[in-house]
Formats: C-alpha cells, structure tokens, sequence
C-alpha cells in the first residue's frame, strides 16, 4: 500500500498540472482517503473546490460482487463529461483495486472492465491508475500490470489495451512473463464473440514466435481468427514458418 501511495500522489500530481479533476476511489471512508492523499499539495483546498472528489468504491463499483463492466465504464465516462462541463481538461480516476479481484471470477469482470477503461481513454481525456497488492500472487497482479496502453514508466515490458475502434492493442517488448499473461488475460476481454479478433501490434517493438503462437493458441482454442493489424512485412513470412493457421495479417483492422 506504501508503494501505491507514492505512486498515487506523483500521478494525481502530474494530472493537476495537466488540468485534471482527480476521484478517488476509496473503500474506507473519507479519513482514510484523506490520509492516502495526504500528500497531496493544498489538499483542503482541492477538496473543497472539487479539484478532488473522493468516490466510494460501493458507488463505483458495487456491493462486493464482481464488477459490472459496462456499469462502471459508464460512470467513469459520466465523471468525465462531468469534470468537462465544471471546466477541467479532464478525469484523472485511481483506487486500490486488490479487493475487486480476488476470486476468477472477479478477474475476468474487472479484467474487461480494464479494456473497456482503456478503449474509452483512447479516445477521451480520462486518466488512471489502478493498485494490486502483491498478495493476489504473482501470475495475477502481472495479468493486471499488462492490462493497459503504454506509459511514460515503462515498468511492464508489455501492454494490452483497448483501441478507440474496439480492437486489442499491443505495445512493448514481447518478454516471456508478458506475453505469458497476455495468453491468460486474452479470454477475459471477451473482445471478439466469433468471427476475426484484430489486435493492433504497431506499438510492439519486435513481433517474436512467442506471441504468435500465443494468439494462434487462443484462436484455435476459441475457434475464431486472429488478424494482425499495422504487422510488419517480416511478420508474413514468419507466419509461413510457423503453424499458426489461424492467424493472418493485415495493414488495417475490423471492429469488436
């Protein structure tokens, strides 16, 4: 909690110089919250000019049971439209999200509540951070630490996050641990119901046979086709090396 702390105050700091309004999303009550922001530069006075709303995570999130994802993204896009119309530039939105993923079944809600999140931010000014205490173990937090769009630390060598047109974006370096988690994240977007799934991989930096053979894996095992969007000309002929059949490239993608 100490770590995401740090965190959470050089995020929300950064996101006030950007013009932000910050919610927190805290689940302890509104002592608590304020001692998690305590650091936070005049933190009376943003609270009081509503710079910085503290939300409860019920409100946000419900009472207890895995997340209802298209009910949270429209909340978060209300709060975003909302800090527009007060005269922000935009939502900067963070909490502690270890509670709301303790079970698989709590993963694979949150895990799309995740990418729809992202898919929204593409395309809108919506920041956020999310927590994950290191308890969850290892295979879920690095699950949760891959689900979103490149940021300036870089601390994840792979990304995955929700494009503006729908589709599954990939960006980083395709290390083993990574592309590992993509492989267990991947069923839990529910990004493509039949037909082809597009995942845009301009952001990756090298496309390995690690990763294509993790998606032909999730295609085959899902009977559906994997298009890859804005692939590099190498990436065809490695394609014909390797038996992955059920993927194809292509220079532009399709929607969800």
């Amino acid at each position: 909690m100490a770590e995401y702390r740090c965190c959470l105050t050089d995020f929300f700091t950064e996101c006030l110089q950007d013009g932000l309004r910050l919610a927190y999303v805290s689940s302890d009550g509104a002592d608590a919250a304020r001692a998690d922001l305590a650091n936070l530069s005049d933190l009376d006075r943003l609270l009081a000019t509503g710079a910085v709303h503290v939300v409860s995570a019920r409100d946000m999130y419900g009472a207890g049971g895995p997340v209802d994802p298209e009910r949270v993204m429209a909340s978060v896009a209300a709060a975003t439209e909302q800090a527009l119309t007060d005269g922000f530039r935009g939502l900067a939105v963070s909490a502690d999200a270890t509670e709301l993923v303790g079970t698989p079944a709590h993963q694979d809600a949150f895990a799309r509540c995740e990418f729809l999140v992202d898919r929204y931010m593409a395309s809108h000014p919506l920041a956020a951070l999310c927590g994950y205490g290191l308890e969850l173990g290892n295979d879920t937090v690095a699950e949760f630490a891959v689900l979103h769009a490149s940021g300036p630390s870089h601390e994840v060598p792979l990304q995955v996050f929700g494009c503006a047109d729908g589709v599954i974006g990939l960006a980083g370096e395709c290390d083993p641990v990574g592309v590992a988690a993509l492989g267990r994240v991947l069923p839990r977007l529910r990004a493509a119901d039949g037909g082809t799934l597009v995942v845009d991989v301009a952001g990756v930096e090298y496309v390995d046979h690690r990763l294509l053979l993790t998606l032909d894996r999730y295609a085959r095992g899902n009977g559906i086709a994997v298009s890859l969007r804005s692939a590099p000309p190498f990436v065809a002929r490695l394609m014909e090396l390797l038996p992955v059949v059920s993927l194809q490239s292509a220079t532009s993608g399709g929607q969800e």
